[in-house]
């Protein structure tokens, strides 16, 4: 009990809304996140190809509040998007792999608009809006010894190892060639979402919680420095162009919550005594 009070003062912004809060909860979390890196530069460079998968979005914690009708809910937690590309050969065929791996911690703070809203279980929309921090961030490059389609850009920087016919450029054999580093990031990036979620209490003072979203980064996620050498075609396995991340997140939690303004009933068929 003083745990759940204490934590409702720290987050207090939450319950200083005009009317009562009816639950409080406090819980884990732990998801997948499915990301997309839209870059202007990868798509019109040939030598990549899109590729879908999913990462982990390890763990974090949350904390909701629950008015009669909306409610809000703020989770910290860590997550890892980027988008990982095919690189094939110039005529098609797959070489390797371009990775691109992003993890931040961020706090995202989401507003529910309850559509189902029971005493056991909730179904709401959701959107919301945070920060991240970096807290790490690289891509690299691994492929194998073939003949690729350098972009004409970048023919000018290619080492000597890299031999140019034709028909494209015979390229050495690479692994984990570390072509963007921490530093060529930006520190910081703000995040937009919407989705649903669901809230199911399963036993007395427990809820599992179900929050599926779309999200958006807002900002362009690598440094200005880096820009401006991709811009002067410095970066052999990187064209110029416009970034920004996007990714669908599932995530699933489970939560200790505490009805605070429980409405008191009368027994059905209470008469008042009149007074004679």
């Amino acid at each position: 009990m003083r745990f759940f009070v204490l934590v409702s003062f720290i987050c207090g912004s939450f319950t200083s809304l005009n009317g009562q809060p009816t639950q409080i909860s406090v819980g884990v979390l732990t998801g997948i996140t499915s990301p997309y890196t839209f870059d202007s530069g990868i798509n019109r460079d040939s030598r990549y190809q899109q590729r879908y998968q999913v990462k982990l979005a390890p763990v974090g914690i949350s904390y909701g509040v629950d008015y009669q009708g909306y409610g809000f809910v703020i989770t910290p937690s860590l997550i890892n998007i980027g988008q990982n590309m095919n690189i094939i050969n110039n005529v098609g065929g797959y070489e390797g792999t371009r990775s691109i791996n992003m993890q931040y911690v961020q706090v995202p703070i989401g507003f529910k608009l309850h559509m189902i809203d029971l005493a056991f279980f909730k179904v709401s929309l959701i959107a919301g809006a945070g920060a991240g921090y970096l807290i790490k961030g690289n891509e690299t490059v691994t492929h194998r010894y073939a003949k690729y389609r350098f972009p004409a850009e970048v023919l000018p920087i290619l080492p000597s190892d890299y031999v140019v016919e034709y028909d494209g450029v015979i390229a050495p054999e690479i692994k984990k060639l570390e072509i963007v580093s921490k530093d060529d990031f930006k520190p910081f990036q703000f995040f937009g979402s919407l989705g649903f979620r669901s809230d199911w209490d399963f036993k007395k003072s427990w809820r599992v919680a179900f929050d599926l979203r779309a999200n958006y980064g807002f900002t362009e996620p690598r440094s200005d420095a880096y820009l401006v050498r991709a811009k002067e075609n410095q970066t052999l396995y990187d064209l110029s162009g416009e970034r920004r991340e996007l990714f669908a997140s599932l995530n699933i939690g489970i939560a200790r919550y505490l009805e605070v303004n429980k409405q008191k009933t009368k027994p059905f068929g209470t008469l008042k005594r009149r007074k004679r």
